[in-house]
């Protein structure tokens, strides 16, 4: 299952978004900050002999979706302003819940105006998941966050931490008080090891500047992480012969690059975690 995120900066970049579904064979794209028509795309896509359809939004018009699964496979569980939670049932594969965020920036909110968001959201999902029965729940999109700010690593926010195997062993506890983990692997894309160095570069005139963020993020509850196929979890650059960089390496066809990871096939009742 091929999972794509990106924010598009309300740029018109239909055709450079089904080059790359296309080259990623995705199977669901999660867009932020797109303005124009879903519809373009999917007639793109359409001309390529590629079928996917669209997810009606209730509340959330910052974040759209496209899938080549059968729409009646996904059902809504709840919605905000800038989140949307759903949950993806395949047969004969574990059912999961998606959490699509595109959270407040930081050029409007402060690190506790991110912190307080992120806990609103942490307490929607919590119940999404009660709803569901089950936790195995991936969170993905622009978190206008890295991975090491308030709001993505508070016990009462997103709790997102780079061990999986603590994630896995340990329920964090804070003044008696119990708070389940989340799994963030981009903590191992982070420098220059790998390039790029992060979704989105803006260069601080302040005396701190991180020059190279990475806003756009997936995380994931520690009993599905074992099906992250680690070694596809990547910023793109391109798709195909079409570049996203210019030839200093900084995005171009938006502000953020987009990110592809993908979750091994899974047989039901493997890996989904007690809600004791």
């Amino acid at each position: 299952m091929n999972f794509l995120f990106w924010n598009a900066c309300r740029r018109d970049i239909s055709q450079e978004i089904s080059e790359l579904i296309e080259y990623t064979c995705a199977n669901i794209l999660i867009l932020a900050e797109y303005d124009g028509e879903i519809n373009i795309i999917l007639r793109k896509l359409h001309k390529k002999g590629l079928n996917y359809f669209s997810v009606p939004s209730i509340a959330c018009e910052r974040i759209k979706i496209i899938t080549d699964f059968d729409p009646n496979c996904i059902r809504h569980l709840r919605e905000a302003d800038r989140y949307t939670i759903k949950e993806i049932r395949l047969q004969g594969e574990s059912p999961i819940i998606l959490g699509l965020v595109h959270l407040s920036s930081k050029l409007y909110s402060s690190d506790d105006d991110q912190l307080q968001e992120a806990s609103y959201f942490r307490h929607d999902l919590e119940e999404s998941e009660k709803d569901a029965g089950h936790k195995s729940t991936i969170v993905c999109g622009d978190f206008n966050m890295n991975p090491f700010d308030k709001g993505m690593v508070s016990a009462g926010a997103l709790n997102s931490i780079p061990c999986l195997k603590t994630a896995k062993s340990e329920v964090r506890k804070v003044k008696g008080k119990e708070f389940s983990f989340f799994y963030n692997p981009m903590w191992n894309l982070m420098g220059d090891y790998k390039e790029p160095p992060g979704t989105f570069f803006y260069r601080s005139p302040s005396y701190v500047s991180y020059y190279w963020h990475f806003l756009d993020q997936v995380i994931l509850r520690p009993g599905i992480s074992e099906r992250l196929n680690k070694s596809t979890l990547s910023v793109l650059t391109k798709a195909g012969e079409v570049d996203f960089v210019d030839r200093y390496g900084k995005p171009k066809t938006s502000d953020h690059l987009p990110l592809f990871f993908s979750l091994e096939p899974n047989k039901e009742d493997i890996y989904e975690e007690s809600m004791a």
